[in-house]
């Protein structure tokens, strides 16, 4: 019996310590299950933060496109997460930041401005046979003692028997929210008066560097079908030899009136005296049109007596890179009549490689870029120009918006 117990109780003790360790590898492996879901549940809830956080920066940026700003009131784009972006300055331009539990996401957006200051720029050659005046020049940089003015920015020759720079305090804002602490005007220094093109102050700036089609479209001219395809483009195409879209000021206004404002005409274009009004008019119901002429001569004939008094609003802007220009181009343009009129008061030199010509009283109120190196602007008669940065912005962020930078992205 002794012995029967004996066995009982060792039978006993290996049942035991086999259930023992059952037990424990039971334990462990049930301890480790509830440490592979409780993982789980943690990698589930960081990509659910990191989704909230992406979709907060894209909501950002939506609400960015939306006012070509940063918006003043930023909101979750009504998604109910109240996980909302953030912007911070950057080198590039704005950096979106959204934060949700211990996930951040960021994003960088590219709206760096390359356009110098100027309210005509040009790396065209050019001739003023009359006064030049700006009634506002762009402020530029304010200084302790005022601002650092730019009216005229030119690549090689420039010539104007008689120039003004009005300065900042007496006509229209250069921009809507214009703050001008202390009532300050151009720098003495950067505000010419009367000068002849001999004695020009700073706000007549010469630079040898002006790539003004990259610069104010952030595109490069060789990519220029980049800016022609946009959405926001219309083309109008010119026929014939030389090519020319005909009537192109009765053209242009009805593209305008029909709620496309920002206009590429491929070949020449000619804006007739009695087309005047109708494209001032058109142009001054919009928050300032583009009208971009490409490959082709370029004229404006002026206002016609009695004719409207309100400024182009706009941005003229003349792009040629293949176009040769030479007085055979004018051929059926009335500004051909004048401009290469024998008894013409147009200095030769000048003359011979015009492809922009123009008439008769001009007032602007936006921005004038040429980039047509090798040619020259004419301008045979007054021209009135306004600076307003708010029509150059309105154009510039219509036809190449904000995006995103290239490897700007962030997560962690």
């Amino acid at each position: 019996m002794s012995r029967c117990l004996q066995k009982g109780v060792t039978t006993l003790a290996v049942t035991s310590i086999l259930l023992m360790v059952a037990l424990t590898v039971t334990l462990g492996t049930q301890k480790s299950l509830f440490y592979q879901i409780k993982r789980s549940q943690n990698e589930i809830k960081s990509r659910q933060n990191h989704w909230l956080a992406e979709g907060a920066i894209e909501c950002g940026y939506a609400q960015f496109r939306a006012e070509n700003k940063v918006p003043q009131n930023i909101t979750d784009c009504g998604s109910g997460h109240g996980v909302i972006a953030s912007f911070v300055p950057s080198v590039h331009g704005q950096r979106v930041v959204a934060q949700s539990g211990y996930s951040t996401v960021e994003k960088e957006i590219l709206i760096k401005n390359r356009l110098s200051s100027g309210a005509i720029q040009s790396n065209a050659d050019l001739y003023f046979h009359s006064s030049l005046s700006f009634a506002t020049p762009d402020p530029g940089k304010l200084t302790e003692r005022g601002w650092e003015c730019v009216a005229l920015r030119y690549g090689r020759r420039f010539y104007s028997p008689s120039l003004v720079n009005q300065g900042v305090v007496h006509g229209r804002k250069p921009y809507e929210d214009f703050s001008n602490p202390g009532y300050k005007d151009c720098l003495g220094s950067h505000r010419s008066f009367g000068q002849s093109w001999g004695h020009l102050g700073k706000d007549f700036v010469q630079d040898a560097h002006l790539s003004l089609f990259e610069q104010f479209f952030n595109v490069p001219a060789h990519e220029h079908d980049k800016v022609k395809m946009s959405d926001k483009v219309t083309v109008m195409e010119g026929v014939g030899y030389p090519k020319q879209v005909y009537n192109c000021g009765s053209a242009l206004a009805s593209q305008i009136r029909s709620g496309k404002h920002f206009l590429w005409v491929e070949g020449g274009c000619e804006i007739k005296m009695s087309e005047y009004n109708n494209l001032v008019n058109a142009a001054s119901a919009t928050d300032g049109v583009l009208i971009l002429v490409h490959e082709g001569v370029f004229s404006v004939m002026g206002k016609p007596p009695g004719g409207s008094s309100e400024p182009f609003k706009g941005v003229l802007f003349h792009f040629n890179r293949e176009f040769v220009a030479s007085p055979i181009q004018w051929r059926g343009f009335v500004a051909d009549r004048i401009l290469n009129h024998p008894s013409s008061v147009v200095e030769r030199s000048f003359r011979n490689i015009a492809s922009y010509y123009q008439y008769g009283a001009f007032s602007l109120s936006g921005g004038q870029y040429f980039d047509t190196p090798g040619q020259s602007a004419v301008f045979n008669d007054s021209l009135e120009v306004n600076f307003n940065g708010d029509v150059i912005n309105n154009v510039q962020a219509n036809v190449n918006p904000p995006r995103w930078r290239e490897g700007s992205w962030y997560a962690e």
